[in-house]
């Protein structure tokens, strides 16, 4: 039966299965990446968390990664979030408690407001894994699925994903979208594309940035099927093949996208949540891709994010994280928001143009619940970033990270290693500068080399070979860089590392302090799973660690919320979330 000329339950014996208009994904964890965590063992049994290979091209990078950046106990690796659950209770099983993509998401809550305003009922999951679906298929019968590829990093996966999705709503159309498939979109031609589309196997796939318009056009559809529709900017399966329907993406001004927090179904909500005041970037990075996806800049007015606060607040939250890529430019217009946050009674948290940072506007940036910020600095050599088109310099770096410290702002440093240009002194150089500047926290990425990234069409200039994970430059190879990567970890004396094995590095700072931990209990708590990062080691020689002991008190003794759509819905009918 081809998906959408019919729909019945996934399961008929679950008569209580919400009906819904639609149901958002925005985070799924990578398919069987971690083994039995559903289980509830004890040291040396079941709930150990155990990588899962995947045959793709960025695998054996991460995988490397897993073993050098997570715990090895016995046979199991664990990340932060599953470490942190078996130092509180022995077992992996409540990891979500202390994981960043529990956070609500952006995307998924703005679809939930947008479904409410055309009177259809949307429900966002923020993190859910695939062995989970079954369960979820119990609690929702939607029309369509709603899938995000932002947080992925291969199509492989994209396609495991839908194929979980397909066996828990068999007959339920899957609409793809999101950044990550856009990008992929303008890496590959047009025929690679297609075909890889057909081999993931969903019914549409969005192409523009932002997707309005043919997320309206799908939940306000009648019918379940999805092939007559014409969907602005997407490849659309008609029949046994993709078409693709180039209507052109309406523009939404940003100032109508905001979120209507306080009449979303509580039961969907994260204590801290995500929100923008901005699309795309003021800058244009050559190791950065976002521009080229998202467009020219659009700023929403601060009169937006006035409104949405006040029914942020209504809702009772009081934490945000700004997605924003650039929060703090254009300076002028940063200094208008921070008139409006210091209004509102909020803890907020953003990425952050340190060399833009004057006394003036931190103290402003403390008035108003400043609680952390991330730099991406990526270099501190000057060569290196005139090659990346940071447009700074190392001594703006160094002013502007000073200006922070001295008005108290916890900060996150990013750095970028393998980046033409650079060479291995320089991650010592950001070793030691995290640490004589008193940067509390930090982290190293390898580079990674995406088509659509300016820097790719200058590989001659930079005698660059290869792609993605595999390349070698003038100054540099890969496996120098995993090298120096691999030396990185917990090297500061002060300064705390923290893992990347997700890119959820800077929120995972974030889920400890908006969730009642100090600055310094969060340095603690991330400084007692780095000292047991890399070689094996026994649960025994880990449990009796001192600092493990007081991180599982730590842990008990706080108030980490579980995922949200674990909760029963307060609603039991279409028509009472409409």
């Amino acid at each position: 039966m081809d998906a959408g000329t019919a729909r019945t339950s996934p399961d008929p014996s679950a008569t209580e299965a919400l009906e819904i208009d639609a149901l958002f994904f925005s985070h799924v964890e990578p398919y069987g990446q971690w083994w039995n965590d559903a289980s509830s063992g004890s040291a040396g049994g079941a709930g150990y968390a155990r990588p899962h290979a995947h045959p793709h091209p960025e695998a054996s990078s991460r995988e490397s990664r897993a073993a050098l950046q997570g715990v090895q106990l016995g046979e199991g690796i664990y990340d932060q979030p599953r470490f942190f659950s078996w130092a509180a209770r022995g077992d992996t099983t409540d990891y979500r408690r202390y994981d960043a993509s529990s956070f609500t998401h952006l995307s998924g809550a703005y679809y939930e407001s947008l479904g409410r305003t055309l009177g259809r009922s949307v429900r966002h999951i923020n993190s859910a894994a695939p062995h989970e679906f079954a369960e979820l298929a119990t609690r929702y019968r939607p029309r369509v699925l709603l899938l995000s590829s932002t947080f992925y990093f291969s199509l492989k996966l994209i396609g495991e994903t839908v194929r979980a999705l397909r066996k828990a709503w068999p007959d339920v159309p899957i609409v793809l979208g999101g950044l990550f498939l856009v990008e992929i979109s303008k890496t590959l031609s047009p025929g690679a594309f297609k075909a890889l589309l057909s081999s993931v196997g969903c019914d549409a796939y969005v192409l523009s940035a932002s997707g309005e318009e043919a997320v309206r056009r799908v939940l306000l559809r009648d019918g379940d099927d999805l092939s007559k529709l014409d969907l602005p900017q997407s490849w659309i399966r008609r029949g046994r093949q993709y078409e693709w329907c180039d209507l052109p993406e309406p523009e939404v001004p940003l100032d109508d996208t905001w979120v209507r927090w306080d009449a979303l179904e509580e039961t969907t909500l994260y204590p801290t949540v995500h929100m923008r005041t901005a699309r795309s970037c003021a800058f244009a990075c050559s190791f950065c891709s976002y521009p080229a996806i998202q467009g020219a800049l659009t700023l929403q007015q601060p009169e937006t994010l006035d409104r949405e606060l006040t029914h942020l607040t209504r809702a009772g939250l009081r934490s945000v994280i700004f997605t924003d890529d650039t929060f703090n430019v254009p300076p002028t217009r940063f200094k208008q928001l921070l008139e409006v946050l210091v209004k509102h009674d909020v803890r907020w948290y953003s990425y952050f143009r340190c060399q833009y940072a004057d006394e003036e506007t931190v103290a402003r940036m403390v008035d108003s619940g400043c609680a952390g910020v991330f730099l991406g600095l990526e270099s501190l050599d000057d060569r290196v970033l005139k090659n990346m088109a940071k447009a700074t310099t190392r001594k703006a770096y160094e002013r502007g990270v000073r200006e922070l410290q001295r008005h108290g702002i916890p900060c996150h440093a990013n750095f970028i290693i393998g980046f033409p240009g650079d060479r291995p002194e320089n991650t010592a150089d950001f070793v030691r500068f995290v640490d004589d500047l008193g940067v509390e926290f930090y982290n190293s990425d390898l580079w990674y080399l995406s088509p659509s990234t300016p820097i790719h069409a200058q590989r001659e200039r930079f005698s660059i070979q290869g792609q993605g994970f595999e390349w070698q430059h003038a100054t540099m190879d890969v496996e120098q860089g995993r090298d120096l990567e691999s030396w990185a970890v917990n090297r500061a004396e002060h300064s705390v590392w923290v893992s990347a094995l997700s890119a959820f590095s800077f929120w995972s700072e974030v889920q400890l302090l908006s969730n009642g931990m100090s600055v310094a209990e969060t340095q603690r708590a991330l400084k007692a799973y780095g000292k047991w990062v890399g070689a094996p080691r026994t649960p025994a020689e880990v449990a009796a660690d001192p600092e493990v002991r007081w991180l599982g008190d730590r842990l008990r003794q706080g108030s980490f919320p579980r995922p949200s759509w674990g909760r029963e819905p307060s609603a039991t009918s279409a028509s009472a979330l409409a």
